[in-house]
């Protein structure tokens, strides 16, 4: 999303921020480990742990200890132990939705030495959340055509997205909407949390309408500066009323507890939630926005150290994917970052060496099956032409910029063996976020949300094209030049408007080629 900066006052938890967090933090180097932990896997109700290689312990025994997100080993909890062996083995009971839970913990293995727990292995989390999601609610998969729907009053049927034949949208809830306030009681892990029923009824109807409309839904999870204390990052507290919004807190026990909890709450209630006689259902979950622009979209103190800034955030991230995958096995979880493959500034990372760091952090300690949200915008922002490559957009690894005119580099880059699923698939990316200005001509607009739904029809991993947005926004977009809807703001539709309903007939590609000068078909890359 590209707003402007907010101007707000600062909040009075400024005060609590305590100095460690206001200085960038050093990642500890694991000592050099002896045992290797090769799955933590979830199975009959139990967490089991092989682990190879042997070390000796002054009680000839293997400690499996369990640490929170913010931890490392030997604290923790010693959770199971076993005799020493070259290859061993563990178990402990899950304890699923109790004060005992082992779903959201990391396991390290630890020896016995000199009085003292010492740890000899690599740490793990479990790898499938997925296999005690008890919600294995069926897809919606009618097309990769989406839109950010408009969703001003005259417009709350939707009637629209299901006129104009789209067949995803996107909903950002920023974290305050929930969670400041009383009314909607949930129990997780021993715990009661309230969530705000006003705001969360808004949600159930707005999201019950997309989906009344086929619509499948991704929900952006973001966190703003008057979210609940609990879910924003201690190192973000520097910085609150300055940026847009900030890290999720997985640095505090209460953070990792509390953010466990909600993302439990919002995949159980939007696992089919009735109403109205409509349900309300999302199938994928978006954790943050464009969080390689740290300064501005995901703040942290820590945010120029790359290493430092990427666990961080990728702890926050695991959290919120067992705890999604644990109620609804069959939801898609996805990290997201823009368009700046190659392009690093004060305040932002390139998004291809954050993908690269966030792949190491999540591989190393249990790879998972994240996904990709991308914001496939031009370069710059008012360049309406979208099938036409610039000296930054360059269909090769070295490009500076990625749109849909070079998105196959993106997906090649996925493709390689590194950032494979577990599964050994490539991938999908979800292009959650792109728009095109009408302000320098209505048929380039035109033109280029074709092409860019071509694009995704024509590479296979890429699994939905989101355009921002319906309708003209003239608060933010319009005074940056952008005039990115299909109808303006007196709801006069321009010419994108059929084009984009009638994006992928023949006769509108063929319309669109002629306006662009060159066979759009021709232009593809396909994978």
């Amino acid at each position: 999303m590209r707003v402007f900066n907010r101007t707000v006052s600062m909040m009075i938890m400024l005060a609590l921020v305590v100095t460690t967090f206001l200085a960038t933090p050093v990642l500890k180097a694991e000592a050099a480990s002896s045992v290797a932990i090769s799955g933590v896997l979830i199975s009959d109700g139990n967490v089991v742990v092989a682990s190879s290689g042997a070390v000796s312990s002054d009680d000839g025994l293997y400690h499996l200890i369990a640490s929170d997100v913010n931890q490392s080993a030997p604290v923790g909890a010693d959770v199971a132990q076993s005799p020493v062996s070259a290859s061993a083995s563990f178990s402990a009971p899950l304890g699923y939705n109790t004060a005992a839970s082992l779903l959201f913990k990391k396991f390290t293995v630890c020896v016995m030495k000199g009085g003292a727990l010492k740890p000899v292995s690599n740490s793990m989390y479990i790898t499938n959340p997925e296999a005690i999601g008890s919600n294995r609610i069926a897809r919606v998969e009618s097309g990769k055509k989406g839109l950010l729907a408009d969703a001003s009053s005259s417009n709350m049927g939707m009637r629209t997205m299901a006129q104009l034949g789209a067949k995803q949208a996107t909903v950002t809830l920023e974290l305050q909407r929930i969670s400041n306030g009383r009314g909607t009681p949930y129990e997780y892990n021993g715990k009661t949390y309230n969530f705000n029923t006003g705001y969360i009824s808004a949600y159930d109807n707005f999201i019950g309408r997309l989906s009344a409309q086929g619509v499948q839904v991704s929900l952006i999870l973001v966190c703003d500066q008057n979210a609940k204390t609990e879910f924003i990052s201690p190192y973000a507290y520097d910085g609150l009323g300055q940026h847009t919004y900030y890290g999720l807190n997985a640095t505090t026990t209460e953070g990792i507890e509390t953010l466990a909890a909600a993302c439990s709450f919002l995949t159980q209630r939007y696992s089919g939630f009735q109403l109205f006689g409509m349900t309300a259902k999302v199938d994928n979950f978006i954790i943050g926005n464009e969080v390689n622009a740290w300064r501005q979209w995901n703040y942290m103190n820590c945010g120029g150290n790359l290493g430092v800034y990427t666990q961080e955030y990728a702890n926050a991230f695991r959290v919120c994917y067992n705890a999604i995958k644990s109620v609804n096995a069959n939801a898609n979880v996805y990290t997201c970052i823009d368009h700046s493959w190659n392009a690093s500034a004060s305040g932002l990372h390139s998004s291809r060496a954050f993908l690269t760091q966030f792949n190491n952090d999540i591989a190393s300690q249990g790879n998972i099956d994240w996904r990709l949200a991308f914001h496939a915008y031009n370069y710059p922002l008012t360049n309406n032409m979208a099938w036409a490559p610039t000296d930054k957009i360059q269909r090769n690894q070295n490009t500076k910029y990625i749109s849909v005119y070079n998105v196959d580099v993106l997906t090649d880059f996925l493709s390689q063996p590194a950032f494979l699923s577990p599964s050994g698939a490539v991938r999908t990316v979800k292009l959650s976020e792109q728009g095109y200005t009408s302000s320098g001509g209505e048929e380039p607009q035109a033109v280029s949300i074709v092409y860019a739904i071509l694009v995704a029809n024509n590479n296979s991993h890429i699994d939905g094209i989101i355009l921002a947005r319906e309708k003209d926004d003239p608060y933010i977009e319009m005074p940056q030049g952008l005039a990115n809807g299909l109808m303006d703001i007196n709801n006069h539709a321009k010419i994108s408007y059929n084009f984009y309903k009638n994006a992928e007939s023949p006769d509108t590609i063929a319309k669109a080629s002629g306006m662009a000068g060159v066979d759009l078909n021709s232009l593809l890359a396909p994978r």
